[in-house]
């Protein structure tokens, strides 16, 4: 059988990196980090990176320059650079790390939620927010991102929707201590992982919507490595929803 996703408990230990998948195309890696500890990260000088800062600011030096990220913040990693990241509060800071394929090294650039453009997507059962962060018009040769925040007991990633060309990592938060059901779905096979706060699964292929409990919202973190052909957003739905409108999206049918 083939792997469609792996679940990852919130990660707990201090200072270390952790790899939570690793091919030839990419990887998804994460770590917690607080002002007495932080982690150097390196990788392959073909690969450029997006670091998103979850949980509390954290600050990353990348080529002798230092920046500062609040709370749901994205940097840019060029290929042939590392970086250096801690936390910039007393609080731990949730790093996470997608890697792609680069054969151009575009300049660093951070990405601030606050300034990120926010719209509704879905109609009443399936309603959610949607922040692009990094889209197909920012300099990137593989990677895309951005934040979904759905809406009190409804479901997002709907209509069912898949991106085999595409591999992918959920960081789930909002769920205030309550979980969520996320739903990995081929033609063979059905997976269903419970999700609480900052647990993560990643994405291999197939069809992924989630749902929380009743009045429980589920958000998330996603970035998306491009495994083959151009980068961009295009989904293909599931033949069983072709019917449900989608409304205003992101995606690209």
């Amino acid at each position: 059988m083939i792997m469609m996703s792996m679940y990852f408990p919130a990660i707990k230990e201090l200072g270390k990196l952790e790899t939570l998948f690793e091919n030839e195309k990419g990887a998804y890696r994460w770590a917690l980090v607080n002002k007495d500890s932080h982690v150097n990260y390196y990788k392959s000088l073909d690969r450029e990176a997006l670091i998103a800062c979850l949980k509390s600011p954290c600050m990353v030096n990348i080529e002798q320059k230092q920046y500062t990220l609040d709370v749901k913040d994205m940097i840019y990693v060029p290929r042939s650079a590392n970086a250096t990241i801690y936390s910039a509060s007393d609080e731990p800071s949730l790093i996470v790390i997608g890697e792609g394929l680069a054969t151009n090294k575009y300049p660093v650039y951070v990405k601030k939620f606050e300034e990120a453009e926010g719209f509704t997507s879905g109609y009443e059962g399936y309603r959610r927010n949607i922040f692009n962060m990094v889209d197909e018009r920012d300099p990137s040769d593989s990677l895309l991102a951005g934040y979904t925040e759905g809406w009190p007991g409804e479901w997002t990633s709907y209509p069912p929707h898949k991106h085999d060309d595409k591999m992918e990592v959920y960081v789930y938060y909002g769920l205030e201590g309550r979980y969520g059901i996320q739903i990995i779905e081929t033609e063979e096979s059905f997976v269903a992982h419970r999700v609480k706060d900052f647990d993560a699964v990643v994405i291999l292929k197939g069809y992924h919507p989630n749902v929380p409990l009743p009045k429980t919202r589920i958000c998330y973190l996603w970035i998306l490595t491009q495994l083959y052909g151009k980068r961009s957003l295009g989904v293909e739905v599931h033949p069983d929803f072709k019917d449900v409108p989608m409304g205003k999206t992101h995606l690209k049918k």
